[in-house]
């Protein structure tokens, strides 16, 4: 008599990297520390603050927490997102788009899933060209000196997700 399961997939052993294993590597950083600006150019980006992507790899944004421990009740319009240089060149909003800095607390960034997917950021490795850098902006012309706040942000790397392309999971037909 055949074995009754249709089909059973091989599950991973943790001690082999991603490509072998089917297991993926998650990491948060925490970004400690922020503020905001007492001026801004008004219809200008004030390039706050800036981080070069310090993996040697692509890697995924799969989401973000921004924890403001003080408030300020300016309207900072308060950006982060994936520009290509450290000057912002090209930045958007892929992270948050308006922090909300009038009440403290935790907040979730990055664009909600509808059920259909949608895309997540890359925040792509040193030395290329595009979206290699975080960058928080200020979009208003107010003062939000008061602002305290930190990012953190859970990164996932790019080749665990694409790895070994051709490979299939391990299925078992009886």
């Amino acid at each position: 008599m055949a074995d009754p399961a249709t089909a059973a997939i091989t599950t991973f052993d943790s001690h082999l990297n991603a490509y072998d294993s089917g297991a993926a590597r998650e990491f948060w950083i925490r970004i400690p520390g922020l503020s905001a600006a007492s001026d801004n150019d008004a219809g200008d980006n004030d390039d706050l603050y800036y981080l070069e992507n310090p993996y040697a790899q692509d890697m995924v944004i799969l989401n973000a927490l921004c924890v403001i421990t003080t408030l300020d009740a300016q309207d900072g319009d308060i950006d982060v997102g994936l520009a290509n240089d450290a000057e912002g060149t090209s930045v958007g909003v892929e992270v948050f788009d308006s922090i909300v800095n009038s009440a403290t607390g935790i907040f979730e960034g990055t664009i909600v899933q509808a059920p259909a997917g949608g895309a997540k950021a890359i925040w792509r490795k040193p030395g290329t060209s595009t979206d290699s850098y975080l960058v928080v902006t200020q979009n208003a012309d107010a003062d939000v000196s008061d602002l305290r706040w930190h990012l953190m942000l859970q990164l996932i790397p790019y080749e665990d997700l694409v790895g070994n392309e051709g490979d299939q999971a391990a299925v078992v037909v009886a």
